[in-house]
């Protein structure tokens, strides 16, 4: 299978897989990809079968509601497009592909998240406020009032398992209704959709990265500049550490031979609506406290600890 080369166009001889959790600079990554000559760049938030079956039940969902609903349908063409793309059969020796992720300190990906996609949450944060007067706050105040709630119900969560993030399976996850008060089950089902958000950056690599590409990050070498690098037998693999993201893939541009070059800033989140009484919440004590308990394996194989 040769390499298609239409006029005016130039050949891709390297395709770029970036595939994380989100909330990661991974549009400023396929953004400044693309920019260069004979690369061809595309993001995933999920990447497997067994991924794509979770995306399809959740669509299906009547509960889902209409911002993530339309969040993850405009995903999943995408991403069923780099999958197709990383399995092909019989690539041109010269069309390469690999594969970048990125890791996040889990508790300040949670905050970006909470930033990026306050819009979908405010139902929920209404929803566990009806039994504190909810009907006479403004928005401001739903989202402040709403994501202190939040927080120390996370840290009920946590601190209701021996063994804390780690052991907070989806079984133990339903009997916190047992443990915490919630207003009634959509309240409760609710919340348990915003902690499976604050458990993603803690699970993902085990229940979505290492099974999909056969990589635990123990695997994976330090090439430099927060940058991990593991072959498989398609494709090199590398995980940047967001924190270091610009050494990271300045490195990754000087292994793979391409041209140096900045990276694109979009979608940044101190713009955002609510962003301020997002941060605000998150800058508190009880935040803080939060933060140091919310630890795993992850965190420490990572070296956030």
């Amino acid at each position: 299978m040769e390499a298609v080369s239409l006029p005016g166009l130039l050949p891709v001889t390297l395709n770029v897989i970036v595939y994380q959790y989100g909330k990661v600079a991974s549009t400023s990554l396929v953004t400044t990809f693309n920019k260069m000559r004979g690369v061809s760049a595309h993001q995933c938030h999920f990447f497997g079968e067994d991924a794509f079956r979770a995306t399809v039940t959740r669509l299906c969902n009547p509960d889902t509601n209409d911002y993530f609903f339309k969040h993850s349908l405009g995903q999943l063409a995408e991403n069923l497009k780099a999958y197709r793309l990383y399995h092909r059969k019989d690539p041109a020796e010269d069309d390469r592909c690999i594969v970048l992720t990125v890791a996040r300190e889990p508790f300040d990906w949670f905050r970006s998240s909470m930033v990026q996609e306050i819009e979908g949450h405010i139902p929920a944060l209404t929803l566990s406020l009806r039994d504190r007067g909810v009907e006479s706050m403004d928005v401001e105040q739903i989202v402040s009032e709403g994501l202190t709630l939040l927080l120390q119900r996370i840290r009920g969560a946590i601190d209701s398992v021996e063994g804390g993030i780690d052991a907070l399976v989806p079984a133990k996850r339903r009997e916190l209704d047992q443990l915490i008060p919630f207003t009634d089950t959509e309240d409760f089902e609710a919340f348990l959709f915003i902690l499976s958000r604050f458990l993603q950056p803690h699970w993902w690599f085990r229940t979505q990265f290492s099974p999909e590409f056969g990589i635990d990050l123990a695997d994976m070498v330090d090439v430099g500049a927060g940058l991990l690098r593991a072959p498989t037998e398609k494709s090199d693999v590398y995980l940047a550490r967001y924190e270091q993201l610009e050494a990271a893939f300045a490195q990754l541009l000087e292994l793979e031979n391409l041209p140096r070059k900045n990276l694109v800033r979009v979608n940044e989140g101190h713009s955002k609506q609510f962003a301020a009484e997002i941060n605000a919440v998150f800058e508190t004590e009880f935040a803080a406290d939060l933060k140091a308990q919310s630890r795993s394996e992850i965190t420490l194989a990572l070296g956030y600890d």
